[in-house]
């Protein structure tokens, strides 16, 4: 008996799924969302809060949820009570839930029924459901009894993409299947003779030349919606579908989707269509496109539901993100762009510059120096002033604030800046500063009521005047306050400034892309910098970048709401992007940034306004920037997670609001589980990093922030360096920790994180970022002049691993190794707390793409501490450095280069070992208890495991000078394989004491082996749902939480299993 219970233990049960959200149900004010076996259920209020208040684990068994369908009730109360089914895959379950007041309780579960064929619909029949199933047949099932009542197949008995089931009754049931074959079958299953006759189709619909991958009807106006592989949605009018030998007709092709659409809703005044492109788009029935929703990342949106009450659309996405929008009518309306007509004969002249005065007035300059004004609430244009010493050449702009203070600024080719108060434009002000033309102009505020006004002139030099306004308003003083000199440049002008709070620093931005003390600056490489001022230096923190295609800002905003947005053109579109949502919130097909143009927000309204042909174009959205729809739940990443690492744990006192810092293997034994926090960072494919907070108990995560530095998608992380924000001398509450991360590119950048307590975030933890260095294999490349007529060798070097190898020489810092595709192993040394990053040896030993790397130590009583290092090959081979002797003064390990500038070349490796037959994905040491040996093990591809205890000798070697030396030689003691320990890749893999050790494989299997007594024995194994799981961290929480273990690939999963 305690044999049998030692190999159940330990049993691992998932606590958090973060997978695609594959189904979605809106039921009276409810929400039933599907991730992956897991149902969340929300509860939707008018005001259009949203809260979730349980979430249902495994309902499901092992199969993907796609669809919820509720029981009607005679009266139409579902408010209290509901009887659910829920079904995706092969499998459906019934639910009887209670949600009254807010309180979520299962009533009764129905066992779980599995079909020997996909489930495409189901609907119910008095008390039965019927199933629409993968091979074009229809069951009818009684879910109290649990057993088939009745099932028809079709004649054609073709694979179905999609099906729609419709009726009440089954006398009336009518199913429309969409075959593989791009048609539409419709068919009714109650006009079978007998049980299992085949009843042929009674109409057959062509149109689509691709698969449906959904359909939607409307009975109340006869229509059907089709949404297909082609990329288009169709519209047709069939009536009712219940009634045999109908007429068909397709009113609607409608094409707005770039990619494939996955779903299609039909309500009673619009179309909801969404798909892979992760745009929602609202059409009417005449296939005219009203509105389109963009935030969603990654692969698609795979689910919508709508509330037709409220007006709300509500999407789920590949990036496990759930969003709630709203419908025309209950949201703001974009106006639209419309032309201002300035063309007229008592308006002569030709426009040169644009500017907005606030969102409803509109300020444009002709070349014949005369100044026109548009409100838009009057719709009329008036010139406030003619100049002609304005006439050649002119620049405008208006003062910043909700009316623009009701000023504007000229300024000329001569050396000459007016300023014009627009309601009385006869007190303008004329300075002449420089003797040649103004380049550029621009307004700044300093403090909240002190207006300043900056000129570029010739030389570098900027004007800063003081504007300030006489007690009638209708007098304004201009006085030169002082001056400043920029950089040398090619065009030695400032293109914006600002001053920082509380206006003891100018900062300004030049056109050589310079920034002079200034917190974020845009520019023309599609990413934009924060920094900081620290002792009167300025020091960049961050580079993030903006959305994907978007290479020019113009401009960054902080909105009435408080979130920033940032401007840029798109190809031929402007564009006002949120980071935080990922969301274009407006876009403007202008025709380029390269003609003159103006930004405005306020809590109204956002206006644009730019010159095109001749005249001014103004686009008017109203509510500004801050869009209205709900975030459910933020995304985590739009593409597959290629690495996740724990960082280490945060535990929060008893007042749940103060957090300190615990280290990973320090817990104190009592520690309760429900206070403390890990800090998990994950990369994806999506070229983000991605650092999250993962409490113990709520079953959630909440992503603190996420780092958008690499250019391509990043495959590694290493983190070093773990401690407390103040450090040992002086430790504060958080944590703080040395970053690196590597993928595609041969990029490698590191920065440094540090989480704090924050009780006005969800999670009461912020999370600051500092990038310090960056480093490139072929930046070289890039100062290469005529690169046109160059071949560049191996543009496509991916970093597969990292593994930080921390030096007892603490001025050296720590090493980096990197798992390289081209077959090197790279060694990268950080210096001055990660701010230098360079490229100190590599070695080409194995010959072929190096897939893992992995750092250890081995400490022998009476023995110097020796740092190792083992890589590992796509030919199943294993290697192992000792980089002890490496770095030692004089070593002979150590090659120089051949070319001065090139890195050192390590030398032959102390060990290597055939492991494997093919690559190796997972790698793993531990010591053993002794101390004196190492369990190494490995994965492979071919889905077996290898196990081996490494030996470490110290042998004495005499060196030619006659001194004694140790030098360690590696021995395999035992070796061990287990040949088919997985079906697929071995693609996790941790040690987690000499006694057992857990794998986890792409066949979804997290299994437990038992070590240390010859071959490993297997334990038991736990079916998780991340599909193409590509990384695996395992830690300790505490004695009372156990373990903790974080599986990621096409989504991410935490199991926890207790010691």
């Amino acid at each position: 008996m305690d044999a049998l219970e030692d190999y159940v233990w330990p049993r691992a049960t998932s606590e958090l799924i973060l997978l695609p959200v594959t189904g979605l149900e809106c039921v009276g004010d409810r929400l039933l969302a599907g991730e992956g076996p897991d149902v969340l259920v929300y509860s939707l209020d008018f005001g259009g809060h949203l809260q979730m208040i349980k979430r249902v684990q495994n309902l499901l068994g092992h199969y993907l949820i796609h669809g919820f369908r509720v029981r009607p009730e005679p009266n139409g109360d579902l408010d209290l009570e509901a009887m659910v089914a829920v079904f995706g895959s092969k499998g459906l379950r019934v639910v009887k839930i209670s949600w009254g007041q807010g309180h979520f309780r299962e009533l009764w579960r129905s066992g779980l029924w599995n079909m020997s064929d996909w489930i495409w619909d189901a609907r119910w029949l008095e008390g039965n459901i019927a199933l629409a199933l993968g091979h074009n047949s229809v069951v009818l099932y009684d879910p109290v009894v649990g057993c088939i009542l009745q099932e028809v197949p079709c004649t054609d008995r073709c694979t179905l993409s999609s099906a729609c089931l419709i009726g009440d009754a089954w006398k009336e049931l009518t199913i429309v299947a969409g075959a593989v074959s791009n048609q539409l079958l419709v068919w009714y299953p109650a006009t079978a003779l007998t049980d299992n006759k085949p009843v042929a189709p009674d109409r057959r619909i062509s149109g689509h030349v691709g698969i449906i991958f959904s359909m939607s009807y409307l009975e109340s106006k006869g229509l059907l919606a089709t949404a297909s592989e082609d990329r288009s949605v169709r519209i047709w009018k069939v009536g009712d579908l219940r009634v045999p030998g109908g007429r068909v007709q397709n009113i609607g092709h409608c094409f707005g989707h770039s990619a494939r659409v996955w779903q299609v809703k039909l309500l009673e005044n619009y179309l909801i269509s969404a798909g892979e492109d992760c745009v929602c788009l609202v059409w009417s029935h005449e296939g005219e496109i009203l509105q389109a929703f963009r935030g969603h990342q990654g692969r698609g949106i795979r689910a919508i539901a709508a509330h037709e009450r409220q007006a709300w659309v509500i999407t789920g996405g590949d990036d496990s993100g759930i969003r709630l929008w709203h419908l025309v009518g209950r949201g703001y309306r974009g106006l639209g762009v419309s032309a201002l007509c300035f063309k007229s004969r008592s308006r002569p002249g030709t426009l040169k510059a644009v500017t907005l005065a606030g969102s409803w007035r509109l300020l444009a300059v002709t070349d014949t120096g005369a100044l026109y004004l548009y409100d838009v609430e009057v719709k009329c244009w008036e010139q406030l002033l003619e100049d002609k010493h304005f006439q050649s050449y002119c620049l405008l702009e208006a003062a910043p604030g909700p009316e623009g203070f009701g000023l504007c600024a000229m300024a000329n080719g001569e050396g000459c800046v007016k300023v014009v108060p627009i309601n009385t434009p006869t007190a303008a002000v004329d300075e002449t500063l420089f003797p040649g033309k103004v380049h550029s102009l621009s307004w700044a505020l300093r403090g909240y009521e002190e207006l300043l006004l900056l000129a570029s002139g010739p030389g570098g030099v900027v004007a800063c005047l003081e504007i300030s306004a006489a007690p009638s308003g209708k007098a304004i003083f201009v006085k030169e306050r002082c001056r400043y000199l920029l950089p040398p440049s090619k065009q030695r002008w400032h293109t914006c400034s600002a001053f920082l709070p509380p206006g003891d620093f100018l900062v300004c931005g030049d056109r050589r892309g310079s920034v002079l003390l200034f917190p974020s600056r845009p520019g023309r490489d599609g990413a934009y910098y924060q920094l900081f001022v620290r002792d009167g230096q300025l020091q960049p923190v961050l580079r993030q970048k903006s959305c994907r295609g978007m290479n020019w800002l113009a401009g960054l905003r902080i909105v009435p709401d408080g979130s920033m947005v940032i401007l840029g053109f798109h190809a031929n579109e402007f564009v006002v992007w949120n980071p935080r949502s990922h969301e274009k919130l407006h876009i403007v097909n202008c025709g380029g940034g390269h003609r003159s143009w103006a930004f405005s927000d306020t809590e109204a309204a956002m206006a644009f306004a730019y010159l095109k042909d001749g005249d001014v174009m103004l686009y008017r959205a109203l509510g500004g920037c801050s869009r209205p729809h709900v975030i459910l739940r933020e995304g985590l990443h739009g593409r597959e997670i290629t690495c996740v690492k724990r960082v280490g744990t945060i535990t929060l006192g008893p007042e749940y609001g103060v957090p300190s810092f615990m280290q990973p293997d320090d817990l104190e034994p009592g520690s309760e589980g429900p206070d403390l926090t890990d800090i998990v960072i994950t990369c994806s494919e999506d070229t983000t990093v991605c650092v999250l907070a993962l409490p113990t108990t709520t079953g959630s995560a909440h992503a603190l922030t996420a780092v958008c530095n690499h250019i391509s998608s990043v495959r590694a992380v290493a983190v070093w360096g773990i401690g407390t924000p103040g450090g040992p001398q002086d430790p504060q509450p958080g944590l703080t920790a040395h970053v690196v991360s590597a993928g595609g590119r041969a990029e490698m950048h590191c920065f440094s994180i540090m989480v704090t307590p924050d009780p006005g975030t969800p999670s009461r933890l912020a999370c600051h970022v500092m990038h310090l260095s960056s480093h490139r294999l072929d930046e070289y490349w890039d100062r290469q002049r005529n690169r046109h007529r160059m071949v560049k060798i191996d543009p496509e070097t991916r970093y597969m691993s990292l593994a930080v190898c921390e030096l007892d020489q603490p001025s050296l810092g720590p090493l980096v190794a990197a798992a390289c595709s081209d077959g090197a192993v790279r060694l990268f040394l950080l210096q001055d707390s990660g701010r230098i990053l360079q490229l100190f040896a590599e070695t080409f030993h194995h010959k072929r793409c190096v897939l893992k790397v992995h750092s250890f130590t081995h400490e022998a009583p009476n023995q110097r501490r020796r740092l190792l290092l083992c890589s590992a090959a796509t030919d199943g081979s294993l290697a192992f450095w000792d980089l002890t002797t490496v770095l030692d003064h004089d070593s002979t390990v150590l090659e120089p280069p051949v070319d001065p500038g090139l890195p050192y070349r390590l030398g032959t490796p102390s060990l290597t070992l055939q492991a494997h037959s093919c690559g190796i994905n997972s790698l793993h040491t531990l010591p053993t208890r002794e101390g004196h040996h190492h369990l190494v093990a490995s994965g492979s591809e071919d889905g077996s495991l290898h196990v081996f205890v490494l030996a470490v000798e110290m042998l004495e070697l005499e060196e030619a000078v006659g001194e004694a030396g140790l030098v360690p030689q590696l021995r395999v003691l035992e070796e061990y394989s287990v040949p088919c320990a997985h079906a697929a890749h071995v693609t996790g893999l941790k040690i987690l004491s000499p006694s057992i050790m857990v794998s986890a494989s792409i066949d979804q299997r997290l299994t437990f082996w038992r070590l240390g007594h010859g071959e490993p024995t297997f334990m038991n194994s736990t079916v998780f749902h991340v599909p193409d799981v590509a990384d695996m961290d395992c830690w300790p929480v505490s004695p009372e939480f156990g373990h903790r273990c974080a599986l990621g690939g096409q989504g991410l999963e935490v199991y926890n299993w207790y010691d």
